[in-house]
Formats: structure tokens, sequence, C-alpha cells
């Protein structure tokens, strides 16, 4: 179990801090309860219950960096097939992204900026790129300790 202090990446607010655990009343009786803050500045205390079946799928521990550098391994030598109906694409897309599975997200990102290089992208994929890329950046800055802007050129020296 996720202690206080520890660091997690959350769903859509990405990296979060485990500022309490505690017990809690919101009307269906006490419950023990995480206490997360984003770690970007401006975002809203999110308080999750800690029996509730769905925590644990959305809450993972922010990636070392020897898993980060796996990761960017293990997508070295693939790629995502563009799906050439926009429809179907777009879908594609917005799973990925609801799934938020790192390996999933290198390798859209890599299809992405690969396609921009090409025949460019439409605005409403490049919204997902840059989606796409503010998510592993948070998380990869975080854990390397390098800024986000110096993130692309990490991940382009181990491909």
């Amino acid at each position: 179990m996720f202690q206080k202090g520890d660091y997690i990446s959350y769903g859509g607010h990405g990296v979060c801090r485990i500022a309490d655990i505690r017990k809690m009343n919101f009307g269906n009786g006490e419950q023990l309860f995480f206490v997360i803050e984003p770690i970007t500045p401006g975002g809203a205390t999110i308080y999750l219950p800690v029996e509730h079946p769905k925590t644990p799928t959305r809450m993972r521990p922010v990636l070392t960096k020897e898993e980060i550098d796996s990761l960017i391994q293990s997508v070295k030598n693939h790629e995502m097939p563009w799906i050439q109906d926009r429809k179907n694409r777009t879908a594609q897309f917005q799973q990925i992204l609801a799934r938020r599975d790192t390996r999933e997200l290198l390798l859209l990102a890599s299809c992405l900026h690969q396609r921009k290089t090409e025949k460019g992208l439409p605005a409403s994929e490049l919204e997902i790129l840059h989606k796409v890329e503010g998510l592993i950046e948070q998380e990869f800055s975080f854990a390397l300790k390098i800024s986000r802007d110096s993130i692309g050129s990490y991940i382009q020296d181990r491909l």
C-alpha cells in the first residue's frame, strides 16, 4: 500500500504526492482516504477512498529511471501503425490517452511525430500529440530530475 509522502502517477492528474491518509466522512460513513495533491501548481486536492475497487487501478508509483530507460528500449524497434480511417484513428488515440499506459503513450508520440514530419497533422491530432507529450514530459522530468524541455532529447538519445 502507498504511504504518506509517496509520489504517484494518478490518472489524468499526472504526478501527485500523497499528502495524507486519514479517516473522513463524506456522507457514506467514515472511510479511510488517500489525500492526494498534484505537483503542478493550482491542482485541486483529490480524495480517494482507500478501499474503493477502482483506486488501485488509477494510481501507480512514479516510474524510476531504470523503468523509463527500459520502456524507451521496449519501443525502440516498434512502431504503431497509422490507421487510415480518421474516426477509428481518433477513437484509438483517445483510448490510449484514457489508459495512460506509458509504453503506449511513447508509441503514440512516436507515431504522431513521424506523421507530422512526413505529412503534417490536423489540429485535432496536434492537440493529442501535445497531451501525450505533456503526460510523458511531466512524469519523466520528475523521475529523472531534468527539465521538461530536455525529455525529448533524453528519449531520442536512447532510441
